[in-house]
């Protein structure tokens, strides 16, 4: 695993001169949005917004914004040499017919060390809020444009599941925040969220 968790990796982001901490005060509305919009643009580094007013937490933005900080991330020195390797892992993963199944026995064992560590508990767990205790307004999610309908969640990780197979799929859909506890889904067509969601609609 090329990082623990997400300080580890803002650490070494600032260890290379990949990140500026901003101890000003800025908005998650529009303002950081903006300050991101124009470092990024120079090819700026990443930025860390430590003092959001009416927030209780720090904004990241820009961290996987540039082919070095990508490479920092997946832990490889280029990332040209990453995307062949992840096509070998997919076709070994699921090879076509008993043939191709031979053909890539050899690459098994890096493919069990892939597999998910199964927990009782996970970091991510240590707080877990449901129903009346979901508040969206506790995160700064920010509004990026004036004429946006409001705060969107916009690189999340939406899991969804097949209503009768159980088949999960996770992708990124762009989510806007309409209260405390509710949010709108941007589905792409032909998208596996969107999938599930049209079978489950249709089934009532």
């Amino acid at each position: 695993m090329a990082h623990e968790d997400l300080q580890e990796f803002v650490q070494q982001l600032e260890k290379n001169g990949e990140l500026i901490r901003i101890k000003e005060p800025l908005s998650h509305h529009l303002e950081i949005a903006e300050v991101t919009r124009r470092v990024s643009k120079a090819r700026g580094p990443a930025l860390l917004f430590e003092n959001v007013p009416g927030q209780n937490m720090p904004v990241l933005t820009g961290a996987f914004g540039s082919m070095k900080r990508m490479a920092m991330a997946l832990d490889v020195s280029n990332l040209d040499k990453l995307g062949p390797k992840v096509c070998d892992f997919l076709d070994a993963a699921c090879p076509n017919g008993p043939i191709q199944r031979l053909k890539l026995a050899h690459k098994l064992p890096e493919i069990s060390r892939a597999e998910p560590e199964l927990t009782s508990h996970a970091p991510c767990q240590d707080l877990v809020f449901k129903g009346s205790e979901v508040d969206l307004f506790t995160i700064p999610v920010l509004k990026a444009w004036p004429k946006d309908g409001g705060p969107a969640i916009t690189l999340p990780l939406v899991f969804t599941k097949h209503p009768d197979t159980g088949q999960r799929n996770v992708g990124m859909y762009r989510l806007q925040v309409y209260d405390k506890n509710t949010t709108g889904m941007h589905w792409y067509g032909g998208s596996g969220g969107a999938l599930h969601y049209k079978i489950a609609e249709e089934a009532g």
